[in-house]
């Protein structure tokens, strides 16, 4: 633990972390960061209403929200609100690009934090308005009926580049040569945003189907296009989950 926050400790009378959360009214998480040295000390004191943007509708953007829709989560604090987006810590540069797309968005610099004794890495930051900015709900996103925002549908681009986010996040791909099958399917219990996704792929000209769970493309062609026109990051094969 870093001497500074020692020293807050003891000027607020507090033995604990969470009773220094409470008493600054600032996140468990972030003290936890900065005790760490993941997050400088000087952020706890920063004025927050500096953090609130408005971004552009853009690429980026539209990327950004099909990738939390599939793995991420905005939690809510009493002052401020924490985006995390959590990966497989194999991808590294898959991570590396999240990064950099919420750098973009945002102006600022994410937390990237490899979990202990789990192959995970969460990518946090924490900012006001992070549900404005994104325009998707802060808590459980099954419970909030999460959906594609209805001005993604509106350029080929921002749809193209969101449906990217999604089936990178929540993706799986499959190819048996045998049994002459390959498919590419996003998988998500949410009915909404399967829904969502089907109205997204039909405006693109694909056919796909829908199950409990999933939403697929299976016709090999289209498979195919799909991959090639989504640009991945992480090559198709590595969608296996």
């Amino acid at each position: 633990m870093v001497s500074r926050v020692r020293k807050l400790l003891k000027q607020y009378k507090v033995t604990k972390l969470e009773g220094l959360s409470q008493k600054l009214k600032i996140s468990l998480d972030k003290i936890k960061n900065i005790s760490c040295g993941r997050t400088s000390f000087t952020s706890l004191f920063k004025d927050r209403h500096q953090y609130r943007i408005s971004p552009k509708r853009s690429k980026e953007l539209a990327e950004l929200i099909g990738i939390v829709l599939g793995d991420g989560n905005i939690f809510q604090f009493d002052r401020c609100q924490r985006l995390t987006i959590s990966c497989n810590a194999f991808y590294r540069q898959y991570i590396k690009h999240i990064s950099q797309l919420m750098r973009i968005i945002f102006k600022k610099e994410p937390s990237v934090i490899k979990r202990l004794k789990v192959n995970c890495t969460d990518v946090c930051l924490y900012m006001q308005d992070i549900d404005k900015a994104l325009g998707l709900p802060t808590g459980n996103k099954l419970k909030n009926s999460i959906k594609i925002p209805g001005w993604v549908f509106k350029k080929k681009e921002y749809l193209t580049k969101c449906l990217k986010g999604l089936f990178e996040t929540d993706g799986h791909y499959a190819l048996n040569k045998k049994y002459y099958v390959e498919y590419i399917q996003f998988c998500n219990k949410s009915e909404s945003l399967k829904e969502s996704v089907i109205k997204a792929l039909k405006s693109l000209g694909y056919s796909p189907q829908m199950g409990n769970l999933y939403v697929r493309l299976a016709k090999r062609i289209q498979v195919r296009q799909f991959i090639k026109e989504m640009g991945f990051e992480r090559p198709s094969p590595s969608l296996v989950n």
